[in-house]
């Protein structure tokens, strides 16, 4: 997956861990455009540019506003099909943490979604779980 982890931090707010997917033929989704019409689609806030440069340079507060609650928050939204692992049956690494939570195996692939959107899904639901921020940034950004 074509992705960018990155830390903002602020004295005053605290550290913010980051994933972002690189922008794929001018779609901001990138390789997380097969979760567009999943219900991941809800959970992952979209950002603007301007919002993310000024968080960028020290200025955290409109991010915040924009973020959503935080990781492991976002996994107990994680409804329906997408609940189950697609390999619980079978799988030799099953844990009774087999479902979106902070202690989800690395294994973990949501049920009820095509195989490009389980991978997509599979890296949002284990960057959940590590504590990371997944956001979507439309727009065009700057520097100083």
């Amino acid at each position: 997956m074509n992705v960018v982890r990155f830390l903002i931090s602020s004295k005053d707010f605290g550290e913010y861990p980051i994933l972002r997917p690189i922008p794929r033929d001018g779609d901001a989704w990138g390789d997380l455009a097969p979760l567009r019409e999943t219900q991941f689609e809800k959970l992952i806030p979209v950002v603007s540019g301007a919002t993310l440069s000024h968080a960028l340079h020290g200025r955290l507060k409109p991010l915040m506003n924009e973020i959503g609650p935080h990781p492991h928050g976002q996994l107990r939204q994680v409804r329906g099909a997408q609940r189950t692992c697609r390999a619980a049956k079978d799988c030799i690494m099953r844990t009774k943490h087999c479902y979106p939570n902070p202690k989800v195996p690395g294994c973990f692939s949501p049920e009820g979604l095509d195989a490009e959107a389980q991978l997509a899904g599979a890296l949002v639901i284990e960057t959940w779980a590590e504590g990371r921020y997944v956001i979507v940034v439309e727009g065009a950004e700057f520097s100083f």
